[in-house]
């Protein structure tokens, strides 16, 4: 009686190494170019809806809100990279004092490779300050995001209006404001 072996044979398993090998080689760069561009798009929407809502609140409470960055819940600081408080500043100060409203707190969603600038003509700001018309108190600005992956840059901006009005820029223009991280 003969025996019938079945299974791979060294060149069968060589072949589909090669093969496999291959496919993850140009598959992992593509898929990594893919990631990258929805945690950009993803951070985009989440800032531009964090904005939208700060402007409804300040209509809404028909007082000035805030949006800006901070560590301790309570001081407005310039390092866009922390969490983000929106809150009714009733008095003007840019502090949240015991008696302002808290509206938001949006966690600290940022790596190593990741950060947020915002200008407003030119020059650094710590807050985004809604009036109760939902204008904006004089603050031209750009709120840019970049991302560093792979030696790749990837770039989201929202240019900001007197009016209050928010729209994203361009991918070019938001490549063109990000310095290296």
């Amino acid at each position: 009686m003969k025996r019938i072996y079945s299974g791979f044979t060294l060149l069968n398993l060589l072949i589909t190494l090669t093969i496999s090998s291959l496919l993850v080689t140009t598959g992992v760069p593509y898929l990594t170019r893919i990631f990258a561009n929805y945690r950009a798009n993803s951070a985009y929407e989440q800032l531009f809806t964090l904005i939208q809502f700060t402007r409804i609140q300040a209509v809404n409470y028909q007082s000035q809100v805030l949006l800006c960055p901070t560590i301790n819940q309570e001081d407005c600081i310039s390092d866009w990279n922390q969490e983000l408080m929106v809150f009714v500043d009733s008095n003007n100060d840019e502090i949240r004092n015991d008696d302002e409203l808290l509206l938001y707190i949006k966690p600290e969603i940022f790596n190593d490779d990741e950060s947020i600038n915002w200008r407003v003509s030119g020059r650094s700001q710590r807050y985004l300050r809604y009036k109760p018309d939902g204008s904006t108190r004089n603050q031209n600005g750009r709120l840019t995001y970049c991302l560093i992956k792979g030696g790749e840059l990837y770039a989201r901006q929202i240019i900001m209006y007197r009016t209050g009005r928010a729209r994203k820029a361009s991918d070019t223009e938001a490549i063109n404001r990000c310095s290296p991280l």
